[in-house]
């Protein structure tokens, strides 16, 4: 494996990692030392953009000798495209021959930035930037940006037009789609085998004429349909497992679990087409179509099992012990009418009316299925004598059903009775809660009109709950439970704000004197090294100490915003003592270690002493703006000049950039 080709396999792992850390809301993002070729903190690739991008990267290195980076951030936190990509390479210890594009998704804004060794020259680097680069990011084609701008400097540096690369990335995605439809029509063919066929012998998709609202009402019905179908094979699992075991039953089972969790899937794609959101003709069409297929799948896979589930049950032999045994089931189910009439009597004194309506008709409901049950099985042994084997079946089923309805219904009753028995004490839990929530209302908003109107609403939800009584208390229950829901909405936003400042808050106090003590240290590291220290970790400097002074500033009225400042502060002091490090480390490599006399002039140089002394420029030290070390300093004091040697980080800068 060359070195090339391992790089860019380590590349691949890193950005890999890198994006699964990064990713999150969209934020600003100051410089930062770049961690592979190819880095995305706002979430601009997908599917195999970094493969493509990093063949493109593979390509310059082999035929031009370049390493090419490139980072996806959503803001340069308030710098222009060619500060921030240059400050981003000198913190990456980018070399003479690497070329770093920086993009910003939300400012619309672009950064290259080379060293001025860089062997092309600026109407090269001009070239590729307008005409390779800045065209595909107006388009929002941002991988795309990333391998024209490899390529036109490939073909910058070569001289070769290199005109195979271009149409190898086309022709990649032509192959992808043509494989993909090719699998789709595959998969099609497979899936509809049996479906209805055309002239030429391909099978015709019957929905795709329906108009939207056939679709639709299709897919409402289909949903229906399937509910039925599955609430009907649950029953019929229930009497199979009564009859011979959960054992006996598993593979039936599972199939209707699976079936119920794909059923889910299409209420949920029914749940948005109904809701508020709008959704265009072509997104409707798709989802109903989904809907209507996935109950046509679970249709046929429950049908697929019919025969050997009725082979389990083998109802047409059992046919007459059937019909006995549901006759015995309804004698003993009508048994428990008189008692469901006489809990619903009883209950009606103490309750109104509403607290009783969902069950109030259960016990009639329960007697008319009971009389239809027995009638059921009258006539399935008549068909049984007449040897009518599958209607005595139909009618064994129908009575099955029935008692088991009015066995539901009575147990309703029971449940009610229950419920409201222990309403009482769950009026009072949700008082005790809903009272919580008012407190907290005049605590932390007592001048929101939307949260006092909704903490009024709430207040009467009390009242009613302790006047419920023996009236309608889950009425009462339901009414505390809508009111505290309104008013935990509204106080949301507001609990968390108030929880954010306290944790920003705890957090601050953790944090400022660690920060604090790190922008000092880096101030007295610079401070002592200021005859090598040059503009940039200056810069930081300063900025870190500002951010730190402004977040000392809020700790009081706004914790969270101080919190952010001081973090900011910490970030730019840590790159300050990076970049003050690098001036230094260049520096010394500068040195002649045969300089001096008497005293260690050196160490005095390093600190600033004798220039601070003499005037920076000409003195003993060197004549004019070269300087005797450093690479010399403009007089006046300006930035240091490019180093002849070291790292990317001490050369002058180039590259260009701007909006698109």
């Amino acid at each position: 494996m060359t070195a090339t080709r391992w790089r860019g396999l380590v590349t691949l792992v890193v950005v890999a990692f890198t994006t699964f850390l990064v990713a999150g809301p969209a934020v600003a993002e100051p410089p930062f030392n770049v961690p592979g070729a190819i880095t995305d903190r706002a979430g601009a690739l997908s599917g195999g953009d970094e493969q493509r991008i990093q063949a493109a990267f593979d390509r310059l290195t082999d035929d031009a000798g370049l390493q090419m980076f490139v980072v996806y951030v959503d803001s340069f936190d308030g710098l222009d495209g060619q500060t921030w990509a240059n400050d981003t390479a000198t913190a990456s210890g980018l070399g003479t021959d690497d070329i770093l594009l920086a993009v910003a998704i939300e400012d619309r804004s672009f950064g290259i930035s080379v060293t001025d060794e860089l062997d092309l020259t600026d109407d090269q680097l001009a070239e590729v930037r307008q005409d390779d680069i800045r065209p595909e990011l107006s388009d929002e084609d941002w991988a795309g940006a990333a391998i024209a701008g490899a390529d036109g400097y490939r073909e910058a540096a070569t001289g070769d037009g290199g005109g195979s690369a271009t149409p190898w990335v086309v022709g990649g995605v032509v192959v992808v789609g043509a494989g993909a439809a090719g699998w789709w029509a595959l998969r099609r063919r497979r899936d509809q085998a049996g479906a209805p066929v055309g002239p030429d012998g391909q099978p015709v998709d019957e929905l795709a004429g329906l108009s939207l609202d056939e679709l639709d009402k299709r897919a409402s019905a289909a949903l229906v349909d399937i509910d039925d179908a599955l609430k009907t094979s649950e029953q019929e699992l229930g009497f199979a497992q009564a009859q011979f075991g959960i054992q006996a039953t598993t593979e039936f089972s599972e199939l209707l679990t699976t079936a119920k969790t794909r059923v889910a899937d299409a209420f949920a794609v029914r749940q948005r087409l109904d809701d508020s959101e709008p959704e265009t003709d072509q997104q409707r069409r798709a989802m109903t179509t989904q809907i209507i297929v996935t109950c046509r799948e679970v249709s046929d896979a429950l049908d697929a099992q019919v025969e050997e589930f009725d082979q389990l049950r083998d109802l047409q032999a059992r046919a007459p012990e059937v019909l006995a045994e549901t006759e015995q089931r309804a004698t003993e189910v009508e048994q428990r009418l008189p008692a469901a009439r006489a809990q619903l009597e009883q209950l009606a004194l103490g309750y109104q009316p509403a607290a009783l309506a969902s069950v109030s008709g259960n016990p009639d409901q329960a007697a008319r299925l009971l009389t239809a049950a027995h009638e059921a099985v009258a006539a399935g042994q008549e068909s049984l004598r007449t040897d009518d084997r599958a209607a005595a079946v139909a009618q064994a089923r129908a009575a099955e059903d029935a008692v088991a309805q009015a066995a539901t219904l009575l147990d309703a009753v029971a449940s009610a009775k229950d419920e409201l028995e222990t309403a009482g004490e769950r009026i009072g839990k949700a008082i005790e809660s809903v009272s919580l929530d008012i407190a907290d209302a005049a605590r932390l908003a007592p001048s929101d009109p939307a949260i006092t109107a909704a903490g009024a609403t709430a207040q009467q939800a009390v009242a009613a709950g302790r006047a419920a009584g023996q009236g309608d208390p889950l009425a009462a229950l339901r009414q505390l439970a809508e009111a505290e829901t309104a008013l935990d909405d509204l106080l949301d936003p507001v609990r968390a704000a108030a929880e954010e400042a306290e944790r920003a808050r705890t957090a601050l106090a953790e944090t400022v004197g660690r920060v604090t003590s790190q922008v000092k240290a880096v101030n007295d590291f610079i401070e002592t090294r200021r005859g090598a220290v040059g503009t940039e970790a200056r810069t930081r400097l300063s900025e870190a100490a500002r951010h730190l002074a402004q977040g000392q500033s809020l700790a009081t009225s706004d914790p969270a915003a101080a919190l952010d400042a001081v973090n900011r502060a910490d970030q730019l002091s840590r790159q300050a003592q990076q970049l003050a490090e690098q001036d230094v480390g260049q520096w010394q490599r500068q040195q002649n270690p045969g300089r001096g006399g008497g005293t260690d002039l050196t160490s005095m140089i390093l600190g600033g002493i004798l220039i601070n002394s003499m005037g920076r420029g000409g003195g003993m030290f060197g004549g004019g703006s070269s300087g005797g070390f450093g690479g010399g300093r403009p007089s006046g004091g300006g930035r240091r000049s490019p180093g002849s040697f070291g790292g990317g980080g001490t050369r002058g800068r180039r590259g260009g950039g701007g909006r698109f």
